[in-house]
């Protein structure tokens, strides 16, 4: 974790699923490449498909006085957030930061959820530690719910995780978030409301596949975190999460050791609805870039 000078705030915290890791038991379909990467004229499969119109759902890892403009653009676009992540310093640090208090007041106002971020090392941080966190949070922030980071995809696990669930909803989280980083055990939908099962750049983005079972449930089911995206295709990248069913999404041009230390840079209207301007998913992607 890079050191952030004392003037800027808190240290950077975790960016979600830590190493990113590829999902080995799937192997991609044909790529799909956007217009001006040589590819044959014929639509991929996902491109013929009925898109879902994908909801943010927003690692919101900066503090308010490194980005303020940042966090009251959240506000001003809060009916395009399903949720955002609250993490003060790789969780909720030793005593409650005033500054954030500010900023959520107006994302409640708005009806935005806010969920904690508690990392889990693939199952092997205990429990009891994880739930001191949430409590923190709750008694602190007031939170609505959890993301749990670092989650294994392995049914090994699936005991740890349901009960890492159940001690928080009993706790009062409304929301959980599983997020594997790749698609995971399908047993594991059965204890979160959200799984992420994609999270890593925009060329890998372009190779992956969907497992067939994830048809089986409903698309705000799935979460798919995306960045180092070029600005002219983050409307593209939106489109692809709505045709692979991603009801939840996080797409940014920012990249390298903490993606999500700012909100995407803002980008032209053209260039974020370039995917398919009729589309519900990319307009939802020209007004969160275009602001």
């Amino acid at each position: 974790m890079p050191p952030t000078p004392a003037d800027t705030g808190p240290p950077w915290p975790r960016h979600p699923a830590g190493s990113w890791r590829p999902a080995a038991a799937w192997r991609p379909r044909a790529a799909w490449r956007p217009a001006g990467h040589g590819q044959a004229a014929a639509r991929p499969a996902w491109r013929r498909s009925r898109p879902v119109a994908p909801r943010l759902v927003v690692p919101a890892y900066f503090h308010p006085a490194v980005a303020p403009a940042d966090w009251a653009r959240l506000a001003r676009q809060a009916a395009q957030i399903r949720l955002v992540v609250l993490n003060p310093a790789s969780g909720p640090g030793d005593e409650p930061d005033p500054a954030f208090l500010r900023v959520l007041a107006p994302l409640r106002d708005a009806g935005v959820q806010v969920a904690a971020y508690v990392d889990t090392n693939y199952g092997r941080r205990s429990w009891r530690e994880a739930l001191d966190e949430i409590r923190r949070y709750r008694d602190w922030y007031r939170v609505d719910g959890v993301l749990f980071d670092r989650v294994s995809a392995d049914l090994a696990d699936l005991r740890h995780y349901a009960l890492l669930s159940r001690r928080a909803r009993k706790m009062g989280a409304e929301v959980v978030v599983f997020n594997h980083g790749v698609h995971p055990h399908e047993a594991y939908a059965r204890h979160a409301d959200v799984l992420g099962t994609f999270e890593g750049p925009w060329n890998v983005y372009l190779e992956q596949a969907v497992p067939r079972w994830t048809r089986s449930w409903p698309a705000d089911r799935f979460y798919h975190v995306v960045y180092s995206v070029p600005r002219e295709h983050l409307g593209d990248a939106v489109l692809m999460a709505g045709r692979r069913r991603a009801g939840c999404i996080y797409v940014t041009d920012h990249g390298g050791g903490n993606p999500y230390n700012r909100l995407p840079a803002p980008a032209s209207s053209a260039a974020a609805g370039s995917a398919d301007p009729g589309s519900a998913a990319a307009g939802s992607a020209e007004r969160w870039s275009a602001e």
